[in-house]
Formats: structure tokens, C-alpha cells, sequence
């Protein structure tokens, strides 16, 4: 069977529920014995005599809700036949069935974000009205969804916020692109100069030249082009770059006479976009006390109260280092192992332990500590993870008393003992 019918099926026929069997009994009370018929497995044939046609799914799952209108299951279906509909690139069956979705789950961003480009592509009369109300719709739902989730666990604060401003940068671009259509040229050049600022987004660029194209304003249309040039360059964002560089080209001979200097524009533009791209990261991510210092003993370590550890001041001992997170599951059941060690070294003053959090979101660490009642002497990474390039975690490095690695473990090992090797490898270190 095509792997999309074996995928749907599996989907739609897993074991049959309770409710799903009264369901099913429900339908065929008032039927003579002779005529009732079995929903899933007129499901399954459904499904099975497509013979792998998407297209012929998408068709006798439509005749099954007709044969069977009450089932539990309408939903799933319906939901299936949008997505093989968006697939195909059908688009009266998109618009059908995501109009069902959304009046059920107005919450369904990705539903929004198809309907409102659907109908702004499908243009029979009033679709561009439909297509506006579902982009109102979409920016709404966005915002308040924004507004009320959090931030993932795995996810950093500076982080968290660059997927929020892409997002808001793309709805308030859909929306922008709408009322470019429907000339409402005020509205549109808010929309879109929302979605530049947000999110720095090439198509945002492109449709504010536009915007200012109609306006007879090519000074201010040919610097978004240039900008939108540079942003398509730098990023994975899909852009006509052959009919950009023509929009460039007319702009700038009708200015100019010829291309002569548009490449010196072009890179100032490059500098200026990697200038505010700094200047926006900056602003998201807290500031690398120990950048550009090469030595890692001269690193300024900040610790959970807030004091700071000079690793300077533990030049000529040895440095047993253990890069943990909150997230990780390995970490969790090494560092107590990580414990069990410092404690059988507490005596000595020649050997520092130091367990070192890479979290970025740095208010989930001493909750976890608290919550798994840990007592380590733990301080934040503060970029000494990207020195010692640190790409897995837990990861164990040792600082001889000369200050060079005399060891490094990266993962979790539960095949060995881990405090008896880490206890071999630092009286190794000391010789």
C-alpha cells in the first residue's frame, strides 16, 4: 500500500475505543441485519482502494462522511483531507475544509496562515474580503498566543524572543501583503513596517519598495530593494532573486543612466545589515564577559548567587570540570556520581571540582538544584564551553596543574565506573 494510505490508516484505525463502538452500534440500530455495515472497515476500504492516489483518497474518504455523517471520527477525516488537499495544491478543498477547522480550533495558526494565502491567491470575487478577515483572525491569535505561552525549557530567553519576532515579522507580512491588495496602502505600510522591524524579513523589504514604487518614491523603493538584496543573500528566506535584481537594475538606470555604483550601494547595504544584525543580537544576548581572552585560566566564571570565580586564582591546582544543564537526562544521573567525587576529594586542597551549567536560561538553575537537593559548587559557563568547543553534554575536562587538559570525557558513560575512573584520571593529572 502508498506509504500516505498506510499512514492514514494507521492513523484513523488505531485500536477501536469504547465511545468509538457505541458510535458504530448507534449507526446501525435502526438498519435491518442484512444492510448494516461495519464504519471501520468501510474506513479501511476506503482507504485501501485508493491504490495509493492521494487524489483517489481525498475522494472516498469525502464519500465515506456522506455514507457515515455522524461518525466520532469526522473530524480526523476532515482534518486528513485538508492536509492532503494543502499537499496537492487544491485549492476550493483547502478552503472547504480549513474553514471547518477553524471553526472549530480558531486557534490554529497554520490553518489561518493557508486560508489567508489561499484566498489572496485564488482572487474570485470577495476572496480578497475573506482573506483579510482570516489575516485580522491570524494577527489576534498569534498575539495572544504569543502572549500567553511560555518559554521552552531548552529554549533561551534571547532565543525564545528571535522566535517570537520571526513570528510576529510573518503574520504582520501576510496581513501586510493583503492590504497591498486590496489598496488599502496605509494599513500595508504599517503591517509591513511592523514585519521589518520584527524580523528583518527580505519579503517585508521587497513589499515596502513596492509600497513605495506606487508612491513615485524611488529613492526610498531602490534602499528596501537593496536591503532585500542583502537579507535574501544572508539567509534561507525563498526569494525571486532574478526579478529582485531586475527591480534594482530599472530603479537605478532610470535614476542614474546605468548600473555604474550600484555595487558600492549594494555593499553598503551589506554593512549596514551586519551592523544592525549585531546591534539586534546584542540586544537579545547578554554580553560575553570573557570575550576575545584566550587563556582559559583568565576566565571570570559567575557563580548562582551572583558572586564571581577568577580562574586565575586556581592557576597550579587541578581543575576538574563538569559542563551540565537542567535539560539534560545523563547530566541528572552523573552528577551525583560528579558529588560522590568531590566528596572523596574534600580533603584536598590541591584539586577544585567545578560543575559547570551551559543553561542560557539561567533562572531554571537553582530551582533544579534545589529541587534534586544538589550541593555543588556550581557556576555559569559564561562562554567557557564554546572555548573548549564543549558540543556534548555532560562532557568532563581536566586542568592539569600547567594548565593544559589532561582529560576529556564527553557523554555519560554507564558502562564504567564513573568516580573511580574520574578519580584515576586526576591523580594522573598531578604527576
Amino acid at each position: 500500500m502508498h506509504q500516505t494510505a498506510i499512514f492514514i490508516l494507521l492513523l484513523l484505525l488505531t485500536a477501536t475505543s469504547f465511545g468509538q463502538a457505541v458510535d458504530a452500534a448507534r449507526e446501525q440500530q435502526e438498519k435491518p441485519d442484512e444492510t448494516r455495515v461495519d464504519p471501520d472497515l468501510e474506513l479501511r476500504r476506503a482507504i485501501e482502494s485508493s491504490a495509493g492516489s492521494e487524489t483517489q483518497i481525498i475522494i472516498n474518504l469525502e464519500e465515506y462522511l456522506r455514507k457515515f455523517p455522524g461518525t466520532i471520527r469526522r473530524t480526523e477525516i476532515e482534518t486528513e483531507i485538508y492536509k492532503l488537499s494543502v499537499k496537492l495544491r487544491d485549492r476550493e478543498r483547502t478552503i472547504s475544509y480549513g474553514e471547518k477547522i477553524i471553526e472549530a480550533d480558531q486557534d490554529n495558526i497554520d490553518v489561518l496562515m493557508n486560508l489567508v494565502t489561499t484566498f489572496r491567491e485564488r482572487r474570485a470575487e470577495g476572496d480578497l474580503n475573506k482573506s483579510i478577515g482570516y489575516a485580522d483572525m491570524l494577527v489576534k491569535q498569534f498575539e495572544g498566543i504569543i502572549a500567553s505561552s511560555l518559554k521552552p525549557r531548552r529554549v533561551s530567553a534571547a532565543q525564545w524572543e528571535e522566535r517570537k519576532q520571526k513570528g510576529i515579522a510573518s503574520v504582520y507580512l501576510l496581513r501586510g501583503k493583503v492590504h497591498f491588495d486590496l489598496n488599502n496602502d496605509v494599513k500595508a505600510k504599517a503591517d509591513l513596517q511592523k514585519s521589518f522591524n520584527a524580523g528583518r524579513l527580505a519579503g517585508a523589504a521587497i513589499s515596502l519598495g513596492e509600497l513605495a514604487e506606487k508612491r513615485r518614491d524611488l529613492d526610498e523603493a531602490l534602499d528596501y530593494y537593496r536591503q532585500a538584496f542583502v537579507i535574501a543573500l544572508n539567509t534561507d528566506e525563498e526569494i525571486d532573486m532574478p526579478s529582485l535584481r531586475k527591480k534594482l537594475s530599472l530603479i537605478y538606470r532610470a535614476k542614474h543612466g546605468s548600473e555604474t555604483g550600484l555595487g558600492d550601494q549594494i555593499l553598503k547595504a551589506y554593512d549596514r545589515y551586519v551592523r544592525d544584525k549585531e546591534e539586534r543580537e546584542a540586544k537579545l544576548k547578554p554580553p560575553n564577559p570573557n570575550a576575545g581572552i584566550s587563556d582559559p585560566l583568565s576566565y571570570r566564571l559567575t557563580r548562582t548567587d551572583g558572586s564571581t570565580l577568577d580562574l586565575n586564582s586556581l592557576r597550579g591546582k587541578t581543575i576538574v570540570m563538569n559542563f551540565w544543564a537542567t535539560w539534560c537526562g545523563p547530566c541528572l544521573t552523573e552528577l551525583p556520581l560528579f558529588a560522590k567525587t568531590i566528596e572523596k576529594f574534600k580533603g584536598d586542597q590541591e584539586v577544585v571540582f567545578l560543575a559547570i551549567t551551559t543553561d542560557d536560561d539561567r533562572d531554571l538553575v537553582a530551582p533544579f538544584l534545589k529541587r534534586h537537593k544538589f550541593n555543588l559548587p556550581v557556576v555559569f559557563a559564561d562562554g567557557l564551553n564554546d572555548f573548549f568547543s564543549v558540543n556534548s553534554i555532560p562532557t568532563t575536562i581536566i586542568i592539569d596543574p600547567q594548565g593544559k587538559i589532561s582529560y576529556r570525557q564527553a557523554g555519560y558513560n554507564p558502562r564504567e565506573d564513573f568516580v573511580e575512573k574520574l578519580s584515576e584520571k586526576i591523580e594522573m593529572s598531578r604527576k
